[in-house]
């Protein structure tokens, strides 16, 4: 299949985002023009070969089993890119797909913009947000990237950079949330509007060496809740499929959120924190149900594409009743959606004001350190054969610790990026057996699927669920391998050399 597609270098992230998926890729072979390579996208396992530079391409993308995508991986290292793909409306029936890569390519930013013809391609108008084009440029190519790593000058502001606002826009107050119009911070340092403009931080998911702590978990927390909103009105109620990302996309906002205010907690003091996590859970459960009916659509598809045993169509009935269930569940959530937007917002005007105890390293120690040891302590209670409930929760445990080194990761981005990233495989395990532990129930009582299928599906959920639980205990050995007081005590020597 041809591509036309036109790049870009993205000067600043836009409001109107869709949705997103995380991306590892590796190649396999590099040369001649021809790439074939491996790739992950939320699960989703694929074998791409591609040929051909520049705007138009060929290119033949497969589904590839787990077992194969494994064994091939590792002979893809020192050739891999990890990026976060958000894919954002252009009109027109045309859409930007911008990735923003992280690890060794931290910082660059690009945008692609796929064309049914030449002549729509030639046609197109970039929007503001977009910079230099670099279509056809190898240097900013992912098989390029994944081998030579960033350019010479090519590092980009990541979503760390500061906005400006004036007075006659749209505004952000001194706690730092980014809003609408504002004009991107370049080398030479703050770009302004008018006498009264103000440079405020991004929407970063890190905390900035140039902001206390108590600031900085004020601004995470309140960019984090005012994006989940965004996502949720800008996702039409008649597109099922689109406000399915948008719900799960704001979840994970939400997740995020509460992550910073757990690393908070005791800062905040018992009153505030209960209020705000209070409210946030309860904004969460009020976007759940459509989620987990996405995911086991999704568990579904995954488990009959990569294993051979199971035919399709001995599960098409399952699957349309499985989307049905989708449908009907987004539908009905639909109407939760403005609660869950007020809610989010209320808590987000709220963060500003909060009167946060203590700062810097004393801030986040207990909140980092409860982390850490509610994980190792839930590690340990697995056992020999744990139930649904002990794994979940040291999923939780492992993905408040994921993101609590995500926001600390400037302290040695070196060291930190790598345990991130070995962290969120740990809970991307743990959640896979949990996804699968969720279709198993839904199977028990499918009368679509005849009784020899659905007892060849229950042998291969258990098959897959024992061989992730195994491959998480491998990760768990190491990631909690420290006792808590010494990886505190490592973490905040981070802290004040970077301070």
């Amino acid at each position: 299949m041809a591509e036309i597609e036109r790049k870009f270098l993205v000067e600043e992230m836009p409001r109107a985002e869709s949705a997103e998926a995380t991306i590892e890729q590796g190649y396999l072979a590099l040369g001649g023009g021809t790439e074939v390579r491996l790739r992950r996208i939320d699960g989703e396992l694929l074998l791409t070969a591609k040929s051909g530079h520049g705007e138009v391409r060929e290119e033949v993308e497969v589904p590839i089993a787990p077992g194969a995508f494994e064994a091939l991986w590792p002979l893809t290292a020192g050739q891999r890119v990890r990026k976060v793909r958000h894919y954002v409306p252009l009109g027109g029936g045309l859409r930007a797909e911008i990735d923003i890569y992280g690890g060794a390519l931290d910082g660059l930013r690009t945008a692609e913009v796929e064309f049914g013809s030449r002549e729509q391609a030639e046609r197109f108008s970039s929007p503001p947000w977009l910079g230099a084009e670099v279509t056809g440029d190898e240097r900013y190519a992912n098989q390029r990237l994944a081998t030579a790593g960033l350019p010479a000058g090519a590092g980009k502001p990541d979503d760390s950079a500061r906005k400006t606002t004036t007075e006659g826009g749209a505004q952000g107050g001194a706690d730092g949330r980014r809003t609408a119009g504002g004009a991107k911070r370049r080398a030479d340092g703050p770009r302004t509007s008018g006498a009264d403009a103000r440079t405020v931080p991004d929407r970063a998911y890190r905390l900035l060496a140039d902001e206390d702590a108590a600031s900085g978990v004020r601004r995470v927390v309140a960019g984090r809740l005012d994006k989940a909103a965004e996502r949720l009105r800008g996702a039409g109620e008649d597109d099922g499929d689109a406000l399915a990302e948008a719900i799960h996309g704001a979840r994970k906002d939400l997740k995020k959120a509460r992550a910073a205010l757990r690393l908070a907690r005791e800062g905040l003091g018992g009153k505030t924190f209960r209020r705000e996590n209070r409210a946030l859970r309860d904004a969460g459960r009020m976007l759940s149900a459509s989620r987990d009916a996405e995911v086991k659509l999704a568990t579904l598809d995954a488990l009959v594409d990569g294993d051979g045993d199971v035919p399709p169509a001995a599960t098409a009935l399952w699957r349309e009743a499985l989307a049905a269930d989708r449908d009907r569940i987004v539908a009905a959530e639909s109407g939760d959606g403005e609660d869950a937007i007020a809610a989010l917002e209320a808590v987000a005007a709220r963060a500003p004001g909060w009167k946060i105890r203590d700062g810097g390293w004393k801030l986040l120690a207990p909140g980092l350190d409860t982390a850490y040891r509610e994980g190792r302590e839930a590690f340990a209670a697995l056992g020999d054969a744990p139930g649904f409930e002990a794994v979940h929760e040291l999923r939780k445990r492992g993905k408040d610790l994921w993101y609590q080194l995500r926001l600390l990761r400037d302290t040695w981005r070196p060291v930190l990026e790598r345990t991130a990233e070995e962290v969120h495989d740990f809970t991307d395990r743990l959640g896979d057996h949990h996804d699968l532990a969720v279709l198993l129930v839904d199977l028990v009582g499918r009368t679509e699927v005849d009784a020899v299928h659905r007892e060849t599906l229950r042998k291969l959920i258990e098959a897959r669920q024992a061989s992730l639980l195994a491959e998480a205990r491998a990760a768990g050995e190491r990631i909690y391998a420290e006792k808590p007081k010494a990886f505190t005590r490592r973490m905040r020597a981070y802290w004040r050399a970077w301070r």
